[in-house]
């Protein structure tokens, strides 16, 4: 991760590093615009994010489309806090890998202290702030489960038992929809899918409980009964 201050460890100066030159995403960017397609750029890092949003609040200057084809930042695992409100100013959308909290929360800890590692996955302060997110897995880093992931963005518990970021925890109803309807916007599908609703293609799981009524804590332990896609059940 491309970081703005250094990681704790043997070298106090070491930041990580970045991938590509700023003018390399702005001709991106660039190219996005001109060809009116998405971009969606992965951004591991706060150095990075800044990267990102420097060179889009430049782009969206000349290419105000940008906005309008919904940019996304994959990963935004270590978006700062104080970054998140320009990111929503730009038409930004954050793609959070809420589950790290749990597979390598201590790991972060240990990288990064214990106040920067409870920012990871600000979803709350995105909440906050407006700015739409959603949630990955970065399969096969771990295998498809959005419950677990439901449970993580609610809970922020470390696989140490910690809470991690008590402050960044979200409501269950916040987590679905960053799975469904927010999904469904992320890639301007939101009139076809991501809810119930007449005219809307027939895609939705059965669980064995409510999410909204179960204990926070047992979330991870909802199951998926039936999955229904364009109205056919595929178990």
């Amino acid at each position: 991760a491309w970081m703005r201050t250094p990681y704790q460890g043997a070298d106090p100066s070491y930041c990580g590093y970045g991938t590509l030159k700023d003018e390399e995403v702005c001709q991106a960017l660039k190219l996005a615009a001109e060809n009116k397609v998405q971009l969606l750029a992965h951004c591991n890092g706060d150095a990075a994010a800044a990267q990102f949003i420097r060179c889009l609040a430049k782009e969206e200057k000349q290419y105000p489309v940008l906005k309008q084809l919904r940019p996304v930042m994959i990963h935004a695992q270590l978006l700062g806090t104080d970054q998140i409100p320009q990111a929503a100013s730009l038409g930004m959308i954050a793609s959070f890998f809420v589950a790290h909290v749990y597979h390598w929360g201590d790991t972060h800890i240990r990288n990064f202290g214990e106040i920067r590692a409870s920012q990871i996955s600000p979803a709350a302060s995105a909440l906050k702030a407006g700015l739409p997110f959603t949630f990955h897995q970065d399969s096969p880093v771990i295998m498809p489960d959005m419950l677990e992931t439901i449970w993580c963005a609610v809970n922020r518990q470390t696989k140490s038992g910690m809470i991690l970021g008590r402050q960044e925890r979200i409501p269950v109803m916040e987590a679905l929809k960053a799975v469904t309807i927010n999904a469904a916007y992320q890639y301007s599908e939101e009139n076809e899918k991501g809810s119930i609703r007449p005219g809307k293609k027939a895609d939705f799981v059965i669980l064995d409980r409510n999410p909204l009524t179960t204990p926070q804590e047992d979330l991870r332990t909802v199951k998926v009964l039936q999955t229904i896609k364009n109205g056919e059940d595929l178990l």
